[in-house]
């Protein structure tokens, strides 16, 4: 079975913001570099910060603002900049340009985020910096996620809407295999460009992508729409690098 990487998408911040790229270099058992390497604690969050602003330790998703707790994040995408900023822009909001490294554009970025974070949510209180070898993603080991562009156009056509890759959040999206075939690849490994790529689990999936990305607003009850239509809540998988190197858009993608 053979496929090419169509689209390859990082998240600088987890929850907020994506960035669509060309190129990556991966290295064996890390994520994809500068995935969800920032990410927002808040109030009620039980992971700490280091003097450095370093998470001291991977935390779950609850510790930190996410698109479940507010779908208007969802319409956040982000372009990182050559001088280390990074752009930020939302269909109701100015732009911003912020340096995570700097602590007073800390400030900056929770004003920016106050009109799209309920005022009733636990409130922003600190930017982290996932530790060296864990992303601050879902997932408490390095992986990324990986779902075939044949599996999104089933559910869009079960739906009769179509459904924007951005809604997930996987990092490579493969086109030229059946739907859903990334279910039948656990345990398997792929190749792509100069890589070796291991399917481990499903992405089990969250209210999160009930959200159009287009306009932060719910649309979609996905849970019960995945549930209805497939009989679980699942779409896409997560992968570890075993052997390093570049990938590419256009990329072949072959099932070892």
């Amino acid at each position: 079975m053979t496929g090419h990487l169509s689209h390859i998408y990082r998240h600088p911040i987890k929850s907020i913001g994506l960035e669509e790229i060309a190129s990556a270099s991966l290295s064996q058992g890390r994520a994809l570099p500068l995935d969800r390497v920032w990410a927002i604690a808040h109030t009620h969050s039980k992971v700490m910060g280091d003097a450095e602003g370093r998470a001291e330790s991977w935390g779950q998703k609850a510790n930190f603002l996410t698109g479940r707790a507010s779908a208007a994040l969802m319409a956040v995408t982000a372009r990182s900049l050559e001088d280390g900023r990074i752009l930020l822009q939302h269909p109701d909001l100015w732009h911003v340009e912020i340096d995570l490294t700097r602590a007073a554009d800390h400030a900056k970025l929770f004003e920016w985020l106050r009109p799209i974070w309920p005022a009733d949510a636990p409130q922003p209180t600190a930017v982290l910096r996932a530790p060296d070898d864990q992303p601050l993603s879902d997932q408490n080991t390095p992986v990324l996620s990986l779902i075939g562009q044949s599996s999104l156009d089933a559910l869009s056509a079960k739906l009769s809407q179509p459904l924007a890759r951005a809604r997930f959040r996987a990092n490579l999206w493969i086109e030229g295999w059946a739907s859903f075939a990334e279910f039948d690849l656990i345990g398997r490994q792929i190749r792509i460009g100069d890589t070796l790529l291991k399917v481990q689990k499903r992405v089990g999936r969250c209210r999160a992508t009930d959200a159009n990305p287009e306009t932060g607003l719910r649309d979609i009850d996905m849970l019960q729409a995945l549930t209805q239509h497939y009989g679980h809540t699942d779409l896409g998988v997560f992968c570890a690098v075993i052997e390093g190197g570049a990938i590419a858009k256009g990329d072949r993608v072959e099932v070892i």
